[in-house]
């Protein structure tokens, strides 16, 4: 099955504001989407026309069209839009939003097929059109594959804060330690 057959795809390419009609707006650029489902540092632009559709949604799935190492899960309500150069995809009803994040970070190498003569490998809408999900399983299943993908990107996200709290304690303890 073709992932457009399961899914909305849309390329963020918005066209660049003038004097006349430039409107700030809480944007996700690329560099906002690190690796383990996290978004950070949202920006406040006015440099682009941004439609309704960019707006990000709960259960989007959202892909650096240049250099995708991995994919992000919206799993809550937005108030951004999405950045130039980011690709989101939208499950239909047939479709685990989840599962499907699973399925093309699993194979996102398979994403950008002709590289030939690229320094930066980046995915054309035809090899996103084209991406063979394989043949769906049941709903139960797609969401027991989907929510155990989730929940390890969930895993990791509190193992580095868990690292990050576990260094500031030794730091502390070492600091009072030496006076």
């Amino acid at each position: 099955m073709k992932l457009k057959e399961v899914a909305e795809i849309v390329f963020s390419f918005p066209e660049k504001a003038t004097e006349n009609n430039k409107i700030k707006k809480n944007v996700a650029v690329a560099s906002c989407f690190k690796e383990n489902n996290e978004i950070t540092d949202m920006q406040d632009d006015a440099t682009f026309l941004m439609d309704d559709n960019l707006i990000a949604q709960m259960g989007d799935v959202v892909i650096k069209r240049i250099q995708p190492q991995f994919v992000n899960y919206i799993n809550n309500d937005c108030d951004y839009y999405i950045g130039q150069n980011l690709i989101v995809i939208r499950s239909n009803q047939n479709v685990n939003s989840k599962y499907l994040a699973y399925i093309i970070e699993s194979n996102i190498k398979n994403l950008y097929t002709e590289t030939t003569g690229s320094v930066l490998p980046a995915i054309k809408r035809k090899d996103l059109d084209e991406f063979d999900i394989g043949e769906l399983p049941p709903k139960e299943k797609q969401k027991a594959i989907g929510e155990l993908w989730w929940l390890n990107k969930e895993r990791k996200k509190l193992y580095k804060k868990l690292l990050e709290k576990e260094n500031q304690q030794l730091e502390y303890r070492l600091k009072t330690l030496t006076k």
